[in-house]
């Protein structure tokens, strides 16, 4: 096997020091004072990062409660090198040769450090596979399932363990793998767990099946990998990385908390660990960490990265809870409460008790719902086992009797499980359990400070996270041949030439290399006029009075005309409105006012709000105002508009976005490839319910959304949207939807279609993409055949939902942060698949996307399509600085989120509502 030989000369290895914690460790290592990642050098000589940063850098340990290296917490250095195990082989794939279009050249030469460690020897002994069933037998059904419990599951996994040896690894659902052979291949064993929980009607029992299906094929692996390709479709090849998953997850999942099949890992220490404050403690912020075996960068590797997740704390009351979510400052006030919607978000979390016996309350049950009448107003029917008769009684007589707890607050929800009802009073968090709703508010300000960090504190945290899983200290990996190098990956580079914003009047010299611009002494490329324009006003705890807000309206007509923008020279209808009473019907009295004053159909209406009014305002303005009355509208936060400070930059921003909602043009990059041909930048992207919305009955529609864009330059958009099944990621009305966007690109080009179609599609997982292909690729394929045209198809998938992050290599340079800077590009098995970073991170460490293009037409050279990819992300219509997303895409995923705006509700159901046909040419979503 080419690349892939025995090394059997190996250099010995000292014994290194064990931890007391666990005895998975190889006994033939010692510690070692260096290791071989980027060191945080001293803040005045970081070799591989900019040592120009300012001061603020020094703040990252005193403003979060996590640092890089606490004091509480001394982590063993990392071996410089990793002996190969006796039962593997060094694994040296031969890359192939790349064809020069194949790979890029454009830019300077740039070394980087990717948080990736090179998995550098592969089993040399056969590794056999083992599928594993679990069920419940029909005696101890008691819901008529034979579904196994995560419950049950945790307690028979360690007998499992035992019955087939201490080097067998499970990934949690259905297969295991072991280098002994437990049972001969295509033989079975099965056995009868007993459980603690027996009753006296049912015992409580798990049946496990295990089966020997063969050995890996680690032939196919190898050979995939020399092939140079991203995706296979060898499900031998899929079997393997399921099991080298599942070596190095056994460890950090026996000692971290953790998710069946999850690959992040979290611990509540203190040096990881944050409360949010603003949630009344009822939250904590976790620092944990990243761990997958994946293809990337030509080799297989093991990439750790750094995760913050939310977490409820531990061991609170969920009355306590309930309180901080309904924001209540008493138990008392708790239960004085009547909105339906104050314990909602209880619904969905897990929670133990601790007035049962010791095995009954380390169970964990989850809130289904909620019974409103409380503990006093619930009765049931109890039955007497001695003399089988039921006597009728409630919830709050049954705790008294059975045990003897008088419930203080019987008038509170009652909590429902599967296994019955429980006073919110005698529920506690249950530990390890995330918190899966979106943070709001001041919740994510808290987040943010503890989650986010430089790229040169991050590059030590993942450092770090890789002394805590020790994976050279692990006797499973050495058995199973498997060794991971201890440095991060070096990879070669380039920085891309920075692309030129091209204005009207004012362009600048050369492309801004840091990302950013500004728009001083600059006319916008296509700037659009208006005439008839009105203001509204919704009053909230502090009024502002007539005068001020029309002597705001004067400054920002001023900072219009700046850009290019006509304006009328009067002041706009004005009109004051309540917000807490019907905004469709105020918005449609503008609408008149507006149209009567200026004798004219309204062009743009303006929304002067407090953010501390009706969270639904803005839902009504814009559901109002662009499937309705199909006017462009700009909704503008009191405390930014009048704020002196910084008020000319707020005013200009504001022009950009109401040129943008007007059917105008900022700004445009000149590329070479729209200049030759007639192109399209068609996005497409899918939102999802959350985890919470999922649990209503039933739950809310995915949105999907295409833009699309029209003009020459590929800097205008137009776009639709529609609703589907939740969580469902393909587009359905995928056909339809392009043959609209189709007809408008005809419309606005003299009866022709593009010559070119770029379609960049959001997010698309490896396993999805041969079903992407078949159907969303599929259906531009037919709707191209249908126009009867030539037009060649070029198919990108756009990933930013990954743990890759790069950092300046040994002697480069980087920003403030330490981060890369903007155009740096990596290729990760050619030059049509990379890691591209256009953006530069305003705080903490930037993440690159991954562009890989699935199919291809026009021929484009990787330098092409790098190149294209980069100027679209300095494209973006609203800003003066360049993106981390192609346009296209991120246009598409704000559609989406307007798209639940537009939703509404009506006696047959919800109904999504189009924008109105006058909006079909301009960026409303911006």
């Amino acid at each position: 096997m080419s690349g892939y030989q025995g090394d059997r000369n190996r250099p010995g290895y000292d014994r290194r020091e064990r931890s007391p914690r666990r005895d998975d460790r190889r006994p033939d290592r010692r510690e070692d004072r260096s290791y071989g990642g980027p060191r945080q050098e001293s803040r005045g000589s970081r070799g591989s990062f900019d040592s120009r940063r300012g001061s603020s850098q020094g703040d990252y340990s005193t403003r979060t409660s996590g640092t890089t290296m606490s004091t509480s917490e001394r982590l063993p250095n990392l071996p410089t090198t990793v002996e190969l195990p006796k039962s593997g082989a060094r694994f040296k794939p031969k890359i192939p040769e790349l064809a020069p279009h194949l790979t890029g050249t454009a830019g300077h030469a740039y070394r980087l450090l990717v948080n990736h460690f090179t998995v550098q020897s592969l089993p040399v002994v056969k590794i056999y596979q083992y599928d594993i069933r679990m069920t419940v037998p029909p005696s101890s059904q008691r819901r008529g399932s034979e579904k196994v419990s995560a419950y049950q599951q945790a307690k028979v996994l360690p007998r499992m363990q035992a019955m087939c040896g201490p080097q067998f690894v499970f990934d949690g659902v259905s297969l295991g793998w072991s280098p002994k052979e437990i049972i001969p291949v295509e033989g079975t064993r099965s056995a009868t767990i007993d459980l603690e929980g027996h009753s006296s009607e049912k015992p409580n029992q798990v049946e496990i099946a295990i089966r020997n299906s063969g050995s890996l094929k680690i032939k196919n692996l190898v050979n995939h990998v020399q092939s140079g390709s991203k995706v296979s479709n060898d499900p031998a090849v899929e079997d393997c990385f399921k099991a080298f998953n599942a070596v190095y997850r056994q460890d950090p999942a026996e000692r971290f908390i953790t998710r069946p099949k999850g690959q992040g890992y979290f611990s509540r220490s203190p040096e990881l660990t944050m409360s949010l404050k603003s949630t009344a403690g009822v939250l904590e912020a976790l620092r944990g960490m990243h761990q997958s075996v994946g293809l990337s960068f030509g080799r297989i590797t093991l990439n750790v990265d750094t995760l913050v997740t939310a977490f409820y704390t531990p061991d609170l009351s969920f009355l306590d809870v309930a309180m901080a979510f309904a924001g209540v400052r008493s138990r008392a006030d708790l239960a004085r409460a009547t909105s339906p919607d104050t314990f909602s978000r209880l619904i969905g979390m897990y929670f133990v008790v601790k007035h049962l016996d010791q095995s009954k309350n380390s169970k964990k049950m989850r809130v289904q719902g909620l019974v409103k009448d409380g503990a006093r107003g619930t009765y049931f029917d109890q039955l007497d086992r001695t003399t089988g008769q039921t006597t009728k009684t409630n919830v709050h007589s049954y705790f008294q009797r059975k045990y003897s707890i008088d419930l203080q607050y019987p008038d509170l929800p009652l909590l429902k499980t599967r296994d019955g009802l429980f006073p919110m009073e005698l529920t506690y968090t249950a530990s390890g359990e995330r918190y899966k709703e979106p943070l709001q508010g001041s919740e994510t300000a808290d987040f943010i400070k503890f989650a986010t960090a430089p790229a040169y504190v991050r590059s030590q945290q993942i450092i770090d996270n890789v002394k805590r899983l020790h994976w050279h200290e692990l006797k499973i990996p050495d058995s199973f041949g498997l060794s991971v190098a201890p440095q991060m990956l070096d990879v070669p580079s380039r920085i891309l030439p920075c692309p030129l914003p091209k204005y009207s009047y004012g362009t600048d010299a050369q492309g801004p290399e840091s990302g950013a611009w500004n728009l001083r002494n600059k006319t916008l490329l296509r700037p659009k006029s208006f005439i008839s324009w009105g203001l509204m006003y919704l009053p909230g705890r502090n009024l502002v009075d007539d005068s001020t807000l029309l002597s705001f309206m004067g400054t920002l007509s001023t900072s219009l005309a700046s850009l290019g923008m006509g304006t009328p020279k009067g002041l706009p209808a004005f009109l004051k409105g309540n917000p807490q009473g019907d905004l469709e019907e105020a918005i449609r009295h503008l609408y008149t006012k507006t149209g009567n004053t200026f004798q004219k159909r309204p062009d743009v209406f303006l929304f002067l709000i407090h953010l501390d009014g009706n969270p639904g305002i803005y839902r009504a303005i814009k559901n109002t105002c662009e499937t309705v009355l199909g006017v462009a509208s700009q909704v503008m936060a009191v405390d930014k508009a009048l704020n002196k400070k910084g008020a000319q930059q707020y005013c200009a921003n504001i022009g950009l976005k109401i040129n943008c909602k007007l059917g105008g043009t900022n700004h445009i990059i000149v590329e070479p490839l729209f200049k030759r041909s007639r192109c399209m930048m068609l996005g497409a992207d899918t939102s999802h319910p959350s985890a919470g919305q999922l649990r209503q009955n039933p739950p809310p529609p995915s949105y999907s959304a295409l833009c699309a864009s029209y003009d020459a330059e590929c800097a205008t958009y137009t776009a639709v949207c529609t609703s589907q099944a939740a969580t469902v990621e393909l587009i359905g009305d995928f056909q339809p939807m392009l043959k609209e966007l189709f007809q408008r690109y005809r419309t606005m080009n003299k009866g022709q279609l593009p010559e070119r179609v770029l379609f960049w599609r959001d997010g698309i997982a490896d396993s999805q993409v041969p079903q992407f292909m078949d159907t969303e690729v599929k259906a531009l394929q037919n709707m191209i055949k249908e126009t009867g045209q030539p037009i060649g198809v070029t198919v990108v998938n756009c990933v930013k939902r990954h743990h890759t992050r790069l950092f300046p290599g040994k002697g480069e340079r980087g920003d403030r942060n330490g981060n890369v800077p903007p155009g740096t590009v990596v290729e990760a098995s050619n030059g049509h698949d990379i890691f591209l970073v256009t953006q530069a991170a305003l705080q903490g460490t930037v993440r690159p996307t991954r562009y890989t293009v699935l199919y291809d037409e026009n021929n484009l050279s990787a330098d092409d399509f790098q190149r294209i990819a980069t100027n679209l992300t300095f494209s973006y219509g609203r800003a003066t600085r360049s993106v981390g997303l192609v346009p296209p895409v991120y246009y598409a995923d704000q559609v989406c989120e307007r798209g639940k705006l537009h939703l509404r509700s009506s006696a047959e159901g919800s109904v999504l509502h189009d924008v109105t046909p006058d909006l079909y040419y301009t960026m409303y979503w911006q």
